[in-house]
């Protein structure tokens, strides 16, 4: 049998040997490992610059040669991919370009409200079309009350005392009662029914102005408004409405006396 000392040197030995055998055997792996790493690294490194060698080569490229493949428009690509329907008719007013993610703009057909309401006249050119429209009013406001004004002329020439009435109201009904039922008046007043005359409401609009009243009746003596239905009763119940004729109407009234 091996002495003791034997068998310890013996151990000593093993151990020895399984210390070397584990160092070499991970200072193995690790010079893999690290190997593997740098080659990866090294890699990914000329990858890089590949790419980056590339985008500078394609911008130092002139334009017209960037894109070497041209459109062939003399045989269409049978392509078994259904293209898109854009509409024929009038592209350049039914289709409209719009942005996509704020950069690309995209060629697509407009909707039909946007195109009925492109069709319909905007703000402006209604404005412009109503112009001559609203200046044929105006030329036919003013021509009318020219002709008012010249009819209204002619009226008083044919009396000295002319009542402007209307035959719905009560009020030149009772003005015209007073004037010609109880009063003798040489010539007759002579009355302007506005309501059935052709130009009653400019004769009206021109009375307002000529004398500052709008309604009627309306009782003028040469002229000049002595009021409506309320002052005639008036100057009828003060017993003035005799001396009030004469005075306006001065030679052109030749009789005015209260009937008995």
């Amino acid at each position: 049998m091996f002495s003791q000392r034997r068998m310890r040197l013996l151990v000593i030995a093993v151990l020895v040997i399984l210390g070397v055998t584990w160092y070499y055997s991970s200072e193995s792996r690790s010079v893999q490992n690290q190997q593997f790493y740098r080659s990866t690294v090294a890699a990914m490194d000329a990858r890089k610059q590949a790419q980056e060698g590339q985008a500078a080569a394609a911008a130092n490229i002139p334009a017209p040669n960037r894109n070497p493949i041209k459109e062939d428009t003399k045989h269409p690509m049978t392509d078994d991919k259904i293209a898109p329907a854009i509409p024929k008719a009038n592209p350049a007013a039914e289709v409209e370009e719009i942005p996509i993610a704020g950069r690309t703009k995209m060629t697509v057909a407009k909707k039909p409200e946007e195109l009925e309401e492109e069709k319909q006249p905007q703000p402006q050119q209604q404005q412009q079309e109503s112009q001559p429209q609203q200046a044929q009013a105006e030329d036919a406001e003013t021509e009318a009350h020219a002709h008012a004004v010249a009819e209204l002329n002619e009226i008083l020439k044919r009396a000295p005392i002319i009542i402007f009435s209307k035959s719905y109201c009560p009020y030149s009904a009772r003005a015209k009662a007073i004037l010609k039922e109880k009063y003798t008046i040489v010539p007759a007043p002579y009355v302007v029914e506005l309501d059935q005359h052709p130009h009653g409401r400019h004769l009206q609009a021109v009375l307002a102005e000529t004398t500052g009243r709008r309604t009627v009746p309306n009782v003028l003596v040469n002229g000049k408004s002595i009021g409506g239905g309320d002052d005639v009763t008036a100057l009828d119940g003060s017993g003035e409405l005799t001396s009030t004729l004469k005075d306006l109407g001065g030679k052109w009234v030749q009789e005015v006396h209260r009937k008995e």
